[in-house]
């Protein structure tokens, strides 16, 4: 939990900073709890139905009723999942001259494909020079930061694109849409990786974590 001085104006900025760490962490930790006994109530549910099952009859309508209620809790439990590794991305402080280009990288499912390397690249699928890349945290966030300078060199570029990789190799997403950037702005683009593109990249999609924030790049 962060630390607030409350000393006044000269520690305003840190404070407010440090109460809304402690309201992200939070958040994060009741969605975890809400998650884990949605999952404990989805194995009452089938033993429940295992138990009308065995001592009762199959027949028994409370049977399927209970079966359906597990999966309804299960899907109730994936989406959770989600927004526990959404609560724990970090979005790094950008000053009035940077540009932010910051996305997830994601399963089907919008699961985090963690620990992925992520490249800037031109329309030609070209790295960007002077932009080195970044990684994938535990929620699949990326975070590139950029100097005014660098984003002043990517005028020449109509379209700019996103390269994933690992160890096992590299693509740019099917499914990912060209962006370009603009001086002092957030852009954000982010991509679901197709079954087919996991298995490329062996990638590893993340489920439970508590994710820290990536190291965006920065250039002068």
């Amino acid at each position: 939990m962060a630390i607030i001085s409350n000393t006044g104006q000269k520690t305003y900025k840190s404070d407010l900073a440090g109460a809304f760490e402690t309201l992200q962490e939070q958040r994060g930790d009741l969605l975890s709890m809400v998650r884990d006994v949605q999952l404990a109530s989805r194995l009452l549910a089938l033993e429940e139905a295992r138990r009308l099952k065995t001592d009762v009859s199959a027949d028994d309508p409370r049977v399927a009723r209970y079966t359906r209620g597990a999966d309804t809790i299960l899907q109730r439990a994936a989406a959770l999942d989600v927004e526990v590794q959404i609560a724990h991305i970090r979005v790094p402080t950008v000053t009035k001259t940077e540009t932010l280009l910051q996305g997830r990288i994601t399963d089907e499912a919008a699961k985090a494909a963690a620990h992925l390397t992520v490249t800037l690249v031109d329309e030609k699928g070209n790295p960007v020079p002077n932009v080195a890349p970044v990684e994938t945290d535990d929620s699949g966030y990326y975070a590139f930061l950029l100097q005014p300078t660098q984003v002043d060199a990517l005028a020449n570029h109509r379209a700019l694109t996103l390269q994933v990789g690992s160890d096992n190799g590299k693509l740019v997403p099917s499914g990912i849409k060209p962006f370009t950037l603009t001086k002092g702005q957030m852009t954000v683009s982010e991509a679901r990786l197709q079954a087919s593109e996991l298995d490329q990249l062996t990638a590893r999609v993340a489920t439970k974590s508590k994710a820290k924030a990536p190291a965006a790049k920065k250039k002068t």
